[in-house]
């Protein structure tokens, strides 16, 4: 009896585990997003809230709001970076933007705001030792 009650407790958190995994990797329609834009050679990387430390979602590009940005960019006087807040979409999770390196892609729909920022030091390729 005890052992079956064991059985049921892990069942019910394998399949509670696997709603969330599901849950998180799921894309997402007409969110708002906020966080730091930067692009150069083989990149296009934008990094949700800013946070350098995390990897980044590829920006989709060419897009409809790609006139749009480069005004703005221009009348900020060309930096490096800018933090960007958008209404867009968010894929699932899977490999997108150059060679597959990025998890996700912010499609943006709607400039809310945007201002200069630093730029994130990052790599895309991962080091093997």
């Amino acid at each position: 009896m005890v052992r079956r009650g064991v059985l049921i407790i892990i069942a019910v958190g394998v399949a509670a585990c696997v709603i969330a995994v599901v849950g998180w990797g799921k894309g997402r329609r007409d969110i708002v997003l906020d966080g730091t834009l930067q692009w150069g050679f083989e990149e296009s990387a934008f990094f949700p809230d800013g946070d350098c430390s995390n990897e980044p979602f590829w920006w989709e590009w060419p897009n409809d709001r790609d006139n749009d940005l480069d005004a703005k960019w221009k009348a900020l006087g060309k930096p490096t970076a800018l933090r960007v807040k958008v209404r867009g979409n968010l894929s699932a999770f899977g490999m997108h933007g150059h060679l597959g390196a990025y998890r996700r892609e912010v499609q943006p729909i709607t400039l809310i705001s945007v201002s200069p920022s630093s730029r994130c030091q990052w790599t895309w390729v991962k080091e093997t030792r």
